[in-house]
């Protein structure tokens, strides 16, 4: 086999290993400049219309949802009384059952009742930390900052049509009156959503809400790290692709913006993710503004988020996606919210993302129709993509041979017009056209070996945390999302390769270049896959075993061509 083969069979091994260290997650949007003789953030609130936007300043340790003891000026804190016991109400749906509290009239609890949690805890999978909210609520007035987790609401519960039901929450906060609804489908099912709405009264002028998402969400995987590496903040620029930021990305305090608008604001970990989405006909978000939390260890698992909404005629409105992330389900809700998580680093997400949602989507049907497992599903995806390679194997293996015939001629013509360039290349040009081969035969030769790639690159990131591998068995394994415990599949998947490259180097020239390839490559896919996802090494062993009798074919053929009858 010509040695440019190998070579781009080991510059794509190169770009699978060290990507991760070249094409660093997205660029860091600029962060909000503090200042030391400021005791109070700045945060630029972009109105839908073209005047300009109002300062409003809150107090920096109350941005992201963290009460500040000590309130900065312009910011109402209403506490509570002692007398005030916060009333929680729950409602149950066939897949989710919702918790809220009297006290700041937002979310405590959303708890998805047909995910189990794999953390020793077990149990169905619940989002909310202990003692925290999902949730919290300010409001920006005209003339100050009203905090709304410390106020006492009151609570009306109500039947909406199809079955559903609406919790309104009202309270008075000096002259200003605040409600809020969340209406909840009878089957969220369908989409995890709910659907949240609130206006005020008594206030003129321009109003805005601000809305502190989770610090962390609570985890719900036997591999704890795992997940908390995963926790991000994900936001949607209507004029932009999506973009997220981990919370290891965020050093301790650091600050930084992400100017609106904003379609959606989510927060999420390897496999859930709770998301605001702003409604289809209402006002997107103005901004969202995240901080850095504090780390105990290694592994930054707490951050905050604040994001921004313009009250229009007194009323604002969203909705809340909290559930699993399933791509369909995703793609469903509309507004680009299956990029929530993207796929690839930095500029390289506009290309992996379409190939990784494809591959799902193909996936998904594959599973859905024939009635199988994951991991069949992968070994048959395996084998396909080797059989629609077959007729390009073929025709390049034909063009590299009739290249090796070609050695010969080319070396002779090479030697006889060494001193005049121009008479050799003119030489090796006519050489090419009477066997009727391409010069750039040698090149193709790579193609079969480079197309397989961008599909087992996608696949990296579609294992990383696609739920619908979440927990799937296969044969002796307990979960194809997570590494072989037993490391079989690696090793399987390297000697797959090996046999691989013994048959394509039988009756091939002598090429010492090609035998050390065939020895290091496996080793080197071996060591790069060993820690990564089994259904990973599944679909790549099955690749590798459905391609050999193709090869040993070829094998044949050459061996025809070079002692001919």
């Amino acid at each position: 086999m010509d040695k440019r083969f190998f070579l781009a069979l080991f510059l794509s091994l190169i770009v699978i290993a060290i990507t991760q260290f070249v094409f660093p997650s997205p660029k860091r949007v600029p962060a909000v400049p503090m200042t030391a003789q400021d005791s109070a953030a700045s945060i630029r609130v972009a109105t839908p219309n073209a005047n300009p936007a109002p300062v409003v300043r809150t107090d920096p340790a109350s941005v992201g949802g963290a009460a500040s003891p000590v309130p900065a000026p312009g910011v109402v804190v209403t506490p509570v009384s002692g007398a005030t016991v916060a009333e929680t109400t729950s409602v149950v749906t066939p897949k989710a059952r919702y918790q809220f509290s009297s006290i700041g009239a937002a979310p405590v609890s959303i708890v998805i009742s047909n995910y189990q949690n794999r953390s020793p805890t077990g149990g169905p999978v619940d989002l909310a930390m202990r003692g925290s909210s999902l949730l919290g609520y300010r409001l920006v007035l005209p003339a100050d900052t009203v905090a709304l987790d410390r106020v006492p609401f009151q609570m009306s519960r109500t039947t909406v049509a199809g079955g559903g039901e609406q919790l309104r929450y009202n309270a008075t906060v000096g002259a200003t009156g605040v409600v809020i609804n969340y209406t909840i489908p009878a089957d969220t099912s369908a989409s995890y959503t709910i659907k949240v709405t609130g206006t005020l009264s008594g206030i003129a002028g321009q109003a805005f809400l601000l809305v502190d998402l989770p610090k962390t969400l609570r985890s719900a995987e036997s591999d704890t790290s795992a997940d908390q590496q995963s926790l991000a903040y994900s936001f949607k620029p209507q004029r932009d692709r999506a973009g997220s930021v981990l919370f290891d990305k965020l050093d301790p305090g650091e600050k930084r913006l992400q100017p609106g608008p904003l379609t959606w604001v989510a927060v999420k970990n390897k496999y859930f993710v709770l998301g605001m989405l702003a409604l289809k006909d209402g006002v997107p978000f103005s901004e969202v503004t995240l901080t850095g939390g504090p780390r105990l260890t290694n592994i930054a698992n707490t951050a905050s988020a604040t994001a921004v909404q313009a009250l229009k005629n007194n009323g604002f409105g969203f909705e809340i996606y909290a559930g699993p992330q399933e791509s369909q389900r995703l793609m469903a809700l509309g507004r680009e919210f299956d990029t929530v998580n993207p796929y690839g680093w930095g500029f390289m997400q506009g290309m992996v993302h379409p190939i990784a949602s494809k591959v799902i989507e193909a996936l998904l049907w594959m599973h859905n129709r024939l009635n199988l497992s994951y991991g069949w599903v992968l070994v048959i995806l395996g084998i396909l993509i080797r059989l629609a390679l077959w007729p390009l194997n073929q025709s390049t293996m034909r063009s590299s041979l009739k290249m090796q015939e070609l050695q010969p001629k080319l070396a002779a013509v090479q030697k006889k017009y060494k001193d005049n360039p121009l008479k050799q290349r003119e030489a090796i040009m006519a050489v090419y056209s009477e066997a009727g081969v391409s010069p750039f035969a040698g090149l193709t030769g790579c193609l079969p070996a480079l197309l397989p790639m961008p599909i087992l690159f996608a696949l990296f990131f579609v294992f990383q945390n696609t739920i619908e591998f979440r927990g799937v068995p296969f044969l002796w394994l307990h979960d194809i999302s997570i590494k072989d415990p037993f490391y079989i599949l690696p090793i399987l998947m390297g000697l797959s390769m090996y046999v691989l490259s013994w048959i394509g180097m039988r009756n091939a020239p002598p090429n010492p270049q090609a035998k050390m390839m065939m020895y290091m490559f496996p080793v080197m896919m071996t060591a790069v896959l060993l820690n990564m996802a089994s259904g990973l090494n599944l679909y790549y062993t099955a690749q590798n075993v459905a391609a050999l009798p193709q090869q040993w074919l070829l094998a044949r053929e050459r061996a025809r061509v070079r002692t001919p009858a």
